[in-house]
């Protein structure tokens, strides 16, 4: 994000988030299939190395580094196939000088001067290989440890989970973690104008949109939706209910009302309630005005325009970071 002093939306997130503590609001325990999405509570270290052990990189054949030395174009070296590493076995038994062992892509490979021949590399016989080259130690072998290293902290506080972190999570053989409680968010769509979907369309009136829309994105952005009514421009009903909703909720969203009759409806609703109140009144943007956010009781409210695509706008600069906040992300 730009500098603040030169950014309004930067400039009046700063100022609204000085205004209320960060998250996250606490912590619940889930299990991996139901981390997808989630904002992580806590740094994660690796429990194990990854790999936990070394392993073949291709399939193909283990034998000793000194086996191979002298091999080359004019110089074909056979060695004794004494049996075969299978996916899940383990061979802890030195290997004879003179023999190799087959094996698979991610079989286990002990730890010793050993390389892995490529089977593209050998000549196979009944029971033997002929190799023509020489190989270095660890050649396509995968060494223990070589990506992550027991302990090292491999995701931090404040990330958001997806496919690649979980990918992460279950090699790491970590079947529950502790995420940061859904923020609850109170929606109210304000206006004498607004009716319900399921009525019919008078002149004069439209159909609320903003719920629904402010409640689709509430929930991709981390929260949970509590669509509380459609607000009439009554003070003392809305200052009722706004007051119930935070109550339940731990933010507020309110779409429209900004101005009633030549009044600050929304500045004065909100700074009825409780201190510090309005914090923004108006971002200096296009289309800025009606942008009001205040705090209640540490409870943060975000007051968006009523035309739909402006509140998703007004939403998307200011609910959804304070979403993240309240969620504990950086």
């Amino acid at each position: 994000m730009n500098n603040p002093q030169n950014d309004p939306v930067a400039e009046a997130l700063k100022k609204f988030f000085e205004a209320f503590p960060p998250g996250p609001l606490g912590v619940e325990a889930v299990g991996l299939s139901e981390c997808n999405g989630r904002i992580l509570a806590n740094d994660i270290a690796a429990s194990v190395d990854s790999p936990p052990f070394s392993r073949a990189l291709v399939e193909g054949y283990l034998v000793n580094l000194s086996d191979t030395t002298a091999a080359g174009e004019n110089n074909a070296v056979t060695l004794a196939v004494k049996g075969m590493i299978g996916p899940g076995k383990t061979y802890t038994e030195g290997l004879p000088a003179g023999s190799c062992m087959e094996v698979s892509t991610g079989s286990f490979v002990p730890e010793g001067g050993y390389a892995v021949a490529r089977q593209m590399d050998v000549t196979r016989g009944e029971d033997n290989i002929t190799i023509k080259r020489s190989l270095n130690k660890g050649d396509n072998i995968e060494s223990r440890g070589c990506e992550i290293k027991k302990d090292k902290v491999i995701l931090r506080v404040g990330t958001r989970l997806s496919s690649k972190e979980i990918m992460l999570l279950a090699g790491q053989g970590i079947s529950s973690l502790g995420v940061a409680r859904k923020p609850i968010v109170a929606i109210y769509s304000s206006g004498d104008e607004i009716i319900r979907p399921s009525e019919p369309l008078k002149p004069g009136y439209v159909w609320d949109a903003n719920s629904y829309t402010i409640s689709a994105l509430t929930e991709e952005y981390g929260g949970i939706p509590l669509v509380v009514d459609i607000m009439r421009d009554d003070f003392d009903a809305f200052q009722k209910a706004l007051r119930a909703g935070l109550t339940r909720a731990d933010m507020a969203v309110i779409s429209g009302g900004t101005a009633v009759g030549g009044k600050e409806f929304i500045v004065e609703l909100i700074n009825s309630l409780d201190e510090p109140g309005v914090v923004v009144n108006g971002v200096p943007m296009r289309s800025g005005r009606p942008l009001i956010m205040g705090v209640v009781a540490e409870k943060p409210v975000v007051c968006v325009a009523g035309y739909p695509p402006e509140a998703i706008r007004g939403f998307e600069l200011f609910g959804k970071p304070t979403i993240a906040r309240l969620l504990g992300m950086k």
